[in-house]
């Protein structure tokens, strides 16, 4: 059979087989899929629509850079309170404001000393201005450039473990400039709830509360610089310690669970050093409180009963069930460097996703009968075969797109016409090669069938690289449904490949073994 084996035949076959297999979901009703084993589903599911076929949500989410600033500059301000403290440098006017720490030192002499120490104390660089015995400390643009670098790229990470968990098909997560994010999800006619979870920074952290500080005291001004005044729902306004106990950076997991008298609650596990760090605080702290703080705001603060060892923990409060799982998520996914905001948000509706599809499905009709028809015009029977490897290459093609959940967009039509194109330009060039062949004399069928595709193949294979090579820059360089449309091509080339040099010559060799011809007609 051309230099096939049975081996190399049968695993043609096989392949074809299954690529009808990855297929088929493509062709059958979604009540049918439904009724599936939830463990056949994971893996036999059709191709997903992209948002401009299906419609959906669009939301361009801004990175809010200005707080995680002011953020860092606050925890420069309490560590440098601590420092000057342990190296007796009096201070006085320790602020936070338009971008920069300021603080006066009391003593001249004690300046340089203050100026060392502050940076010391932070890695990234700073801008360190003195005016007489007054500091203006500032991070350096490079510093701030670094700074928005890293928060946009872990918020990309985290805005994509938040929403694979809250179970959106196929989404679109990409960086767009230096600070904002694009976020596309097919099928999602309401973003409420996916605005809601992206724009909690989930920052958790324990502290125990200043029980020798009332309220009442820290408004009026008498509060200790260790100590901060913070609100909650239930506490209402409390004065809590500035020392951060253990932070949510520590989360080893956190789900939704119920407490003793069946009220929904939030179970938490910590990671080996955060659970020494949580058992060693309990220990010592038996019977203070000790408040739970998420985003600023006091979720609750209960008392210490006995100390906490084993590193779990729940957090009650008036959650109900789907609340108590948002938070969770919200726990386990991490949290945000800094807030997201909405800057511009769009619902596409599914009116344009269906008249994109009906535009695409009759164009591709249409292309792929003409092409059909002309091809066993030309060639006759030949040509017959050829459609039936198109239709075969087709059909694999969306058996790995299958296989790769992948997103079908209007690009990646455009890309899987263009492969057909391929693919038929492959069928023609082997034939072609074929008459050279029957032109020189060669009568023999085997010997002009196996002649045109040892002619042919330099062709088809300078064709498939070029174009292989300018996939692969569309989805290096490419982003969204560029780089779909890549993806769509890349693929489309590995099937041609395979339909045009392997699966048509099986067809070929099938028929002169079943009708040992004299001659080939083409």
């Amino acid at each position: 059979m051309f230099g096939y084996s049975k081996i190399k035949t049968g695993l043609v076959i096989a392949v074809v087989v299954i690529g009808f297999l990855f297929a088929l979901p493509n062709f059958l009703p979604k009540t049918v899929l439904e009724q599936l084993p939830k463990g056949v589903q994971a893996w036999f599911k059709p191709i997903t629509l992209g948002l401009d076929l299906q419609g959906g949500s669009y939301l361009l989410m801004e990175v809010d850079t200005n707080d995680l600033i002011k953020e860092k500059l606050t925890t420069l301000a309490d560590l440098t309170r601590s420092e000057l403290r342990a190296q007796r440098i009096r201070f006085a006017g320790l602020t936070v404001e338009n971008g920069a720490m300021h603080i006066r030192i009391l003593n001249a002499a004690d300046v340089a000393s203050a100026r060392e120490a502050i940076r010391k104390l932070e890695t990234s660089a700073l801008n360190i201005e003195a005016n007489d015995n007054a500091l203006t400390v500032s991070y350096t643009p490079e510093a701030l450039e670094e700074m928005e670098r890293k928060a946009v790229t872990q918020s990309l990470e985290i805005v994509r473990k938040r929403i694979d968990e809250l179970g959106t098909k196929e989404p679109l997560i990409q960086q767009q400039g230096m600070d904002r994010i694009v976020i596309q999800l097919p099928g999602v006619q309401d973003p409420s709830e996916i605005k809601a979870i992206m724009g909690k920074t989930a920052k958790m952290s324990f502290h125990l509360v200043d029980e020798e500080t009332s309220p009442q005291m820290a408004q009026m001004g008498k509060l200790s610089p260790d100590s901060m005044l913070a609100t909650g729902d239930e506490t209402g306004y409390i004065v809590l310690k500035r020392r951060v106990i253990v932070n949510g950076g520590e989360l080893k997991s956190a789900k939704q669970s119920y407490g003793e008298h069946g009220e929904p609650v939030v179970a938490f596990e910590f990671n080996a050093s955060g659970a020494k760090e949580f058992g060693n605080a309990t220990r010592e702290n038996v019977g203070r409180r000790l408040a739970i703080m998420l985003d600023g705001k006091v979720i609750s603060a209960p008392v210490i009963n006995s100390p906490i060892t084993g590193g779990q923990g729940i957090i009650s409060g008036n959650f109900t069930v789907q609340s108590a799982n948002d938070l969770a998520l919200l726990l386990r996914s991490g949290a945000l460097p800094a807030p997201l905001i909405v800057a511009e948000e769009r619902v596409v509706g599914p009116g344009l996703g269906e008249d994109s599809i009906k535009a695409g499905t009759n164009a591709c009709i249409i292309g792929l009968a003409a092409v059909l028809i002309f091809m066993v015009i030309v060639y006759g029977f030949f040509g017959f075969l050829a459609d039936i490897t198109l239709i075969v290459n087709g059909i694999i093609l969306l058996a790995l797109l299958s296989l790769l959940n992948a997103t079908l967009t209007l690009p990646g039509l455009a890309g899987i016409a263009l492969t057909v194109a391929m693919a038929v330009d492959a069928n023609i060039l082997i034939f072609e090669r074929m008459k050279e062949e029957m032109q020189k004399g060669v009568t023999v069928p085997k010997e002009v069938i196996q002649r045109g595709f040892d002619g042919a193949f330099s062709a088809i294979f300078d064709g498939q690289l070029t174009t292989l090579f300018a996939a692969l820059f569309l989805f290096m360089l490419g982003s969204g449904s560029v780089r779909g449309f890549g993806i769509t091509l890349g693929l489309g080339l590995a099937t041609t490949m395979f339909g045009a040099l392997s699966f048509n010559k099986v067809l070929l060799s099938a028929w002169v073994a079943v009708r040992k011809p004299k001659k080939i007609d083409l």
